[in-house]
């Protein structure tokens, strides 16, 4: 008989700890750091309490939904020349050029050969005050290039592609760049047909015409 006395105590010790633990445990404050909210929609609020238990858990368990039509846009590049001021923006739609006047966008593409770039300057080749970005890339390690001109928005212009004696012998590792108001394209030859020197560089000079198509200043072949 005491026995069964003293197993009844403890058991209503029990359920009466057990239930103070759980009024404790539900009442208990949670530090900020702790708490992750989520706004949600009246309608989808509305539409989230006509589900059971198990869609609600579903519901709860999902991964976020994408966000569409919008990406995060880096600036890489920003130059001025005179007026305008030419920026490169690289985004999960690739890479776009923004050229401003002042404060104002006057011209945006969105080329394709503009997502290889390594490096990109202002310049005016043909001096028609009208200013050209340069801009450099690097496709399967073969250097390219493309130019673009601001006028009525803008035109494109490309390097010419190597002919004739210039190409003789060509073993790539390009450079690029722009001296005297020229771009300069110098690049490594091997065994090659009509120069004095069997292999070594090649450097070809260009000038830009205002029709926006280069011309041959000089080649020249050094050991």
């Amino acid at each position: 008989m005491q026995k069964s006395k003293l197993f009844f105590l403890i058991l209503i010790l029990f359920v009466v700890g057990l239930a103070g633990a759980s009024y404790w445990f539900e009442n208990q404050e949670a530090s900020p750091e702790d708490n992750h909210y989520i706004v949600l929609p009246d309608s989808l609020i509305q539409q989230f309490a006509k589900h059971d238990s198990t869609e609600k858990a579903d519901f709860l368990n999902a991964a976020p939904p994408k966000m569409q039509g919008l990406s995060m846009e880096e600036m890489f590049f920003e130059q001025k020349k005179d007026a305008y001021t030419f920026q490169l923006f690289r985004d999960s739609l690739g890479v776009k050029l923004v050229v401003l006047f002042g404060t104002k966008i006057v011209a945006k593409s969105r080329d394709k050969a503009l997502e290889n770039t390594t490096k990109a300057e202002t310049s005016d080749l043909n001096s028609d005050g009208y200013p050209e970005i340069l801009i450099y890339s690097k496709i399967n390690n073969k250097l390219t290039f493309i130019g673009f001109e601001v006028q009525n928005g803008l035109r494109k212009f490309l390097l010419p592609v190597l002919m004739g004696r210039q190409s003789f012998g060509y073993a790539g590792q390009d450079t690029l760049f722009v001296e005297n108001n020229n771009l300069v394209r110098r690049f490594q030859f091997r065994n090659a047909q009509f120069s004095t020197f069997p292999s070594g560089t090649r450097t070809c000079e260009y000038a830009l015409g205002k029709d926006l198509k280069f011309s041959m200043v000089r080649t020249l072949d050094t050991e």
